[in-house]
Formats: C-alpha cells, sequence, structure tokens
C-alpha cells in the first residue's frame, strides 16, 4: 500500500511502524475534489486496515459543530447570542450569562476538558456533569465574567445544557437536522453511547481495547458538543467547506451570521473557533480524546479545507496537515 501523500511519508512523519500498530485517515478538499489517504490500523494490535469511512472521535472539534448548530437556531430567530441565557440555568449560573461568552470561552469557567469514560459506563447527564457527580469537578466561575480567555469544556456544557432546554430539542437530534441532513453526512454525529451498527468500523482510541474492553475500545462521552461527536476526515471537510462558504457568501448560515462565529473575541478565538495570526484567512480546531487527536482546518477565500484523524495520541498530526493546506493554497 502507498503510505506517501502529497509526496509525503506519512508513516515515517508520525512515527507509525507496522499494520497493527496506530492509523491515521486525512482528507483534501479543493473546490470538488477530495483526496483521502489511510494508513495503518484503526484498532491497535489487531488487521483492522484504516478506510475513507472508519469512525474517529473528533474530541474537540465537536465544539465549533456544536456551534454551527446553534446558530442556525440563531438564524432562525430562536436564539440570540447576546440575550442572558441565566434564567434558563440558573441551576448553574446566578449572574448574566450569553451563549457568545460561552462560545468564546470568555464566561470564566473552570473544567478545561474530559477524560471520558469506559463504553459502558452508566449514562450521565449534562446536569450530573455540571453537578461534578462524574469525573471532573463541578462547574465554578474562576475567573471574571468576559474578562479573560479561558478554555473551558465545561461553559461548552452549560452552552448545550441552555440549548438543548430552550429548543427543546437534544444536540444529537438538532446536529442531524440542521448540518447533517443538509450537507448530506452519512456518518456523523453525536453518538453517544455509539449505536452498534456503527460499531464494525470504528477506531478503537489508542489501546483502550487492550486495556479496558476489547468489544468497544474508546471512551463515553456524556459531553456531547465539548467532545462527544464521531466522524471521518471526508465529512468534516464537508462541513468547513459549507463554513467558508456561508463566511464568504452565506449558504449553510446566513453569511454575517458565519462571519461573527470567525471573528475573534479574546485570544485569537471566535465562537467555537481559533484564527491563527501566523496563517492569514485560516481558521481551525484541534481535537484530543483519550486514544484519539483530530485536527481541522478550513481556508476562509476559497473551498478548500483538510481534516486528519488518528487513533493515536501523537499531536505531531496537526503541524502536518497544517502543510498539506499550505500546499494546496499554492
Amino acid at each position: 500500500m502507498n503510505k506517501t501523500f502529497y509526496d509525503m511519508d506519512i508513516n515515517e512523519l508520525l512515527e507509525f511502524k507496522g499494520e497493527q500498530g496506530y492509523g491515521v485517515s486525512i482528507a483534501v478538499s479543493k473546490g470538488n475534489k477530495v483526496d483521502t489517504f489511510c494508513s495503518g490500523s484503526g484498532r491497535f494490535g489487531q488487521d483492522f486496515p484504516v478506510n475513507s469511512e472508519t469512525l474517529f472521535q473528533a474530541a474537540s472539534i465537536s465544539k465549533p459543530l456544536f456551534a454551527m448548530t446553534l446558530l442556525r437556531y440563531v438564524d432562525k430567530r430562536v436564539l440570540d447570542l447576546d440575550a442572558d441565557i441565566s434564567g434558563v440555568i440558573s441551576d448553574f449560573v446566578k449572574i448574566p450569562v450569553t451563549f457568545s461568552a460561552l462560545l468564546s470561552h470568555t464566561a470564566g469557567f473552570n473544567v478545561h476538558g474530559f477524560p471520558g469514560y469506559r463504553a459502558d459506563h452508566t449514562l450521565l447527564t449534562l446536569e450530573d456533569v455540571l453537578s461534578g457527580h462524574g469525573n471532573t469537578p463541578k462547574l465554578r466561575r474562576i475567573y471574571p465574567y468576559g474578562k479573560k480567555y479561558s478554555y473551558s469544556g465545561g461553559g461548552i456544557v452549560l452552552a448545550q445544557l441552555a440549548f438543548e432546554r430552550i429548543t427543546g430539542i437534544n444536540l444529537r437530534e438538532a446536529f442531524a437536522r440542521e448540518i447533517a441532513e443538509p450537507l448530506g453526512l452519512t456518518r456523523t454525529g453525536y453518538f453517544q453511547p455509539l449505536d452498534e451498527n456503527l460499531v464494525v468500523n470504528a477506531a478503537f482510541g489508542g489501546k483502550l481495547g487492550i486495556k479496558e474492553d476489547p468489544v468497544h475500545g474508546w471512551h463515553y462521552y456524556p459531553e456531547h458538543a465539548a467532545a462527544g461527536l464521531w466522524t471521518t476526515p471526508t465529512e468534516l471537510t464537508k462541513i468547513g467547506i459549507a463554513l467558508s462558504r456561508s463566511v464568504r457568501s452565506g449558504g449553510l448560515l446566513k453569511k454575517e451570521t458565519a462571519q461573527r462565529m470567525i471573528t475573534p473575541v479574546l485570544d485569537d478565538y471566535g465562537l467555537c473557533i481559533k484564527l491563527d495570526d501566523r496563517i492569514p484567512n485560516q481558521v481551525f480546531h484541534t481535537g484530543e480524546n483519550e486514544g484519539f487527536v483530530a485536527y481541522w482546518t478550513l481556508s476562509l477565500t476559497q473551498d478548500l479545507c483538510v481534516a486528519g484523524m488518528s487513533n493515536s495520541s501523537n499531536d505531531k498530526l496537526f503541524g502536518f496537515i497544517n502543510i498539506l493546506a499550505e500546499k494546496e493554497k499554492m
């Protein structure tokens, strides 16, 4: 099998060794063309070749896709980014708070990220997580509201709770209706727990299949908006191009709404998406769950999106995806 992609030896760059080690899946979408690359095993220690439809956990890339779902309801005038939503979530917050502050990580909350649970763990609610009844601390404010960028997965979970209480629909259903169906996505969703019919081509996270569960080698994440998305790089690039087109001329999102998403609030971070001042006109988000890494980046000036996902904890993938994006810009 060819192990080079865009004239680069992927396995050497990522330090992957052997067909039963770690695996990687990459997609480069430009215009109407999609190039994919898959290598290695989706399940460490097994003969389980990665293919372009192998599902991986997107980890924190769940956040910008949650934001896009929420913004579809902003476009419908069901939600207001700048309205005080504290009355809806008064069991967790006592002072005014907005979706904008929560999505931009400027609301001052703790709980950076989530380690997840064994796949067979008892299901938890968002309220369980926010109350500290899981394996992370109780949500609390640790910085002054609106004064500091401090990445908070806990704040995103709070935003999901407010979203679901106001709209009356859970995130999995809302994403399927507002993002997946319009874009023709069939392998992307907040599948927590993962549907049994999808297990057959799902990657295991790192060595979790050996260490914890030989049947379901990944962690369960009740924090759907913050860490619960499963997807493929190919489908991630479809979403990225839809966002880019929305920013440029409107589409899946209204133009002004999409531009609001990619406008920095503090520290080059917009609404669940990051701008990089070293790479003009490009936005991105990384993801790191137990045993998974993912990187998603898109151009704001053309139909160009690159995504990579791996069942290792090797963050060298991040830099490599940026190299691919820069090659395609030329």
